[in-house]
């Protein structure tokens, strides 16, 4: 079973935890080999607990156990975003951007 990486903005927002709410469910669905984890599901709550990078540092280390990175969303406009695809580039970790219709 492949483990996915799903990063999408978030910047504290709920709509964003939903979107990656819905993102999943229908990926869950659709492609029942993969498990898929969301950073902003495991640690978002500490969103505005922990220092940033220390917070980006827990997504790195989830990030880099798994096998590919798939990013959503106006990433290019989220700094967490730009940093795990940075990061996925150069540890050699697939990276797929992708679309998803609501």
């Amino acid at each position: 079973m492949k483990l996915i990486y799903i990063a999408h903005p978030f910047n504290g927002e709920r709509e964003n935890k939903e979107s990656v709410e819905k993102i999943i469910s229908d990926l869950v669905v659709q492609l029942p080999g993969y498990a898929f984890y969301s950073p902003i599901h495991a640690t978002g709550f500490l969103y505005d607990k922990l220092d940033y990078m220390e917070g980006i540092g827990h997504c790195f280390e989830v990030l880099s156990r798994c096998d590919e990175l798939w990013i959503y969303g106006a990433w290019e406009n989220s700094r967490g975003c730009q940093m795990e695809y940075a990061f996925a580039k150069g540890k050699g970790i697939p990276v797929a951007f992708m679309d998803h219709k609501e």
